[in-house]
């Protein structure tokens, strides 16, 4: 019974496949990508899966709280 508990828990969220044509991971600056290669849909949506991810509106934070604007993720940067 244990192996096939442990099985279920995997299978259902542990095993996911990146999709490498996706937005995300074209680009740091994903927005930018997307507007440069599609300018109709000029925002980078980690929750949308279609058209490379990319979107004409920019995702709502409540809908898809994954999505950071560029320029808004962790970064580098020294203050001083």
């Amino acid at each position: 019974m244990r192996p096939v508990l442990f099985f279920l828990a995997f299978a259902v969220g542990a095993c996911r496949i990146p999709n490498p044509d996706h937005c995300v991971h074209k680009d740091v600056d994903s927005d930018a990508w997307c507007a440069e290669n599609s300018p109709a849909r000029p925002f980078c949506s980690p929750c949308e899966a279609e058209g490379h991810g990319c979107v004409a509106a920019a995702p709502d934070p409540e809908a898809c709280p994954a999505y950071e604007p560029d320029g808004t993720g962790t970064t580098d940067s020294s203050t001083g």
